[in-house]
């Protein structure tokens, strides 16, 4: 899709921002230069007033490309309290080396689907996950069932999942069953985990998260304390600029289950789509997070207020023209528009995505969960 030459390797990622962990490299002017550096030289020009005063001199969001081969970790995010919280904990703990809390922000976050996506969003219905694992039938499944009902709290079958693990018949029980489930269920996205991560008890963990079948344009929003795991397909990611990440299974990378626990927003949820405006070729997706804001353009002319804006073609050619400025983007590649620079209008013969701060006049949604 990005047209780069192939590695050899799997290429999970590509980002787009300004996170001090990665940041974009941006031409400016023929030269190269890491765009936080750049806008922490100009933070007013390149972010504006408005957002310098909100954020400093930090570009609020990260746009990602995700293609996801295998499923990504069962994982939550914090609120903005706790991130501050535990990396001011951990700093003071560790001398400066934080462990968990990789900085102190939180890190909302929405996918849209490019290709047809399989995501795990949000926990279900206590009794929902508790016949799944009847369904399953051996001595383990049914305990776990047994302590879900009895105590009503999600946290502990996560707990006794992971913490205590999962014996062979179960996980094989889940396999087979799951095969020969509704390919839309839980149980059927529980089965698919389990065959890229054999023996990993998060794939059990799985049946307590709404299965969603995104198409592609679909989109989901996932906010603090919201269980979730995006499973297959490639997919457009805008987020909070933020690396604060505690994962719980299906990874090879570090768990903290006491950690996730502690964060878990217990609640059973529906999974949560933006609220979509329309307007002419344009589709403005907004969310509950006042850091970013995504527009999808597909064939046609769109005018983009001032802000800091991150262009990317995802298909075809769009030509952007700012300030008296010029630039043609073919598919794969991408522009940082600052803020001084006013009114964007683009021209786009395929397809685009303009990640943004939200406008004033956009009222982010509430997010139920």
């Amino acid at each position: 899709m990005l047209e780069v030459e192939p590695t050899g390797g799997p290429v999970a990622e590509a980002w787009w921002g300004a996170h001090d962990s990665g940041p974009s490299q941006a031409d400016m002017d023929g030269a190269l230069c890491a765009l936080d550096e750049a806008i922490a030289r100009e933070p007013e020009s390149m972010l504006g007033a408005r957002a310098v005063k909100r954020w400093g001199d930090r570009l609020p969001y990260l746009l990602k490309v995700l293609s996801i081969g295998k499923p990504l970790s069962i994982q939550v995010h914090p609120t903005l309290a706790q991130a501050r919280e535990g990396f001011a904990r951990e700093q003071r703990g560790t001398g400066g080396a934080p462990h968990h809390f990789l900085d102190p922000f939180h890190k909302p976050e929405m996918v849209v689907a490019i290709t047809r996506m399989e995501v795990l969003s949000g926990v279900r219905p206590i009794e929902a996950t508790a016949s799944d694992l009847r369904a399953l039938k051996t001595g383990r499944a049914l305990g776990l069932a047994s302590s879900l009902e009895n105590s009503g709290d999600v946290r502990d079958f996560i707990r006794g999942a992971l913490s205590g693990g999962v014996d062979q018949e179960t996980l094989e029980a889940l396999a087979r069953l799951g095969a020969n489930a509704d390919p839309s269920s839980s149980l059927a996205a529980a089965a698919r985990a389990l065959r890229h991560f054999p023996g990993d008890a998060g794939a059990i963990v799985a049946l307590g998260m709404h299965a969603v079948r995104l198409e592609p344009g679909d989109a989901v929003f996932v906010g603090a304390g919201v269980l979730h795991s995006y499973q297959s397909g490639m997919g457009l990611e805008i987020m909070a600029n933020s690396d604060n990440v505690v994962r719980a299974g299906l990874t090879p990378k570090t768990v903290n289950v006491p950690l996730l626990l502690d964060l878990l927003n217990p609640e059973a949820c529906d999974p949560v789509g933006p609220q979509v405006r329309f307007d002419g070729a344009a589709r403005h997706l907004i969310t509950p997070a006042d850091e970013f804001a995504l527009t999808i353009i597909n064939d046609g002319r769109v005018n983009v207020a001032a802000g800091p804006r991150i262009v990317l073609c995802v298909r075809g050619e769009c030509h952007l023209v700012a300030g008296g400025r010029e630039l043609t983007l073919t598919h794969g590649q991408a522009a940082f528009v600052r803020d001084s620079l006013g009114q964007l209008e683009l021209s786009v013969d395929g397809g685009a995505v303009v990640a943004r701060t939200p406008y004033e006049t956009e009222r982010p949604v509430t997010h139920a969960g």
